[in-house]
């Protein structure tokens, strides 16, 4: 079973065979509607390592009509954490049902390192069928599919595993005054809600664009208690992400 690591030993061993499978559907979604921008960065930082080793490009899938309210994607946001232009084919279906059509016609055609795509958690296009067809396709074409449900509650999926993420303050740079306020390496509040043949957890992570892998800060007993969210510090939070 072909798998890809996140970088950071403490969360792939939770995980069946060191790391997360390439052929399967994985599921992230914001712990609230605020996190969304910073499930976003997050989502990026998960493509970028199920890719690293692929020099095909990634499809990122978003409805004519912006799911969650928050924008369309930011250039140079992405650009920011390693996802350059020449690494993004970006599809705009008139609707979720097309989304999910276009997202498993991606994963038949292998021309993709990876295929994501934005689905609001709640809609009625999203079923245990059309998760199931996801699932079958990315296997086919061992190819991981990364679903964004936004901040809605878990439903049925048959997802292999499932993430939620929450900001975090950003990390320290050590060489800048403290006044200047200048936000360091971008962290997030991520819990491992279900690994299918492995555990879940939760960790405070930060991502290194140098490695393209993430390292982990500590763990996080108590996710929501334990870091206070933010709404500045991080650019995790909001540069993914420009209104039209």
């Amino acid at each position: 079973m072909s798998v890809f690591s996140l970088g950071a030993p403490e969360i792939d061993r939770l995980l069946p065979n060191g790391g997360i499978r390439q052929g399967a559907l994985h599921e992230v979604a914001a712990a609230a509607y605020r996190d969304i921008g910073a499930a976003t960065g997050f989502l990026v930082s998960l493509a970028l390592c199920s890719s690293r080793n692929s020099s095909l490009p990634i499809l990122w899938c978003e409805t004519v009509r912006p799911p969650f309210d928050m924008g369309r994607l930011y250039g140079p946001g992405l650009s920011a954490f390693g996802m350059g232009p020449e690494s993004l084919v970006f599809a705009m279906p008139p609707s979720d049902a097309d989304c999910l059509w276009t997202m498993e016609e991606a994963l038949r055609s292998q021309a993709f390192a990876a295929v994501i795509g934005e689905i609001d958690g709640r809609s009625s296009a999203l079923s245990l069928a059309v998760t199931r067809r996801l699932q079958l396709a990315a296997e086919e074409s061992a190819t991981p599919v990364l679903l964004f449900t936004g901040h809605a509650k878990e439903g049925a999926s048959v997802a292999v595993t499932r993430w939620r993420v929450a900001s975090a303050r950003s990390g320290t740079i050590f060489y800048v005054d403290e006044k200047e306020m200048l936000p360091g390496a971008p962290r997030w509040e991520v819990a491992l809600t279900r690994s299918r043949g492995g555990k879940p957890g939760s960790w405070i992570v930060e991502w290194d664009k140098a490695m393209c892998a993430f390292g982990v800060v500590l763990r996080s007993k108590n996710s929501l208690a334990e870091q206070e969210h933010v709404t500045e510090h991080s650019p995790s939070i909001m540069p993914f992400r420009q209104t039209i």
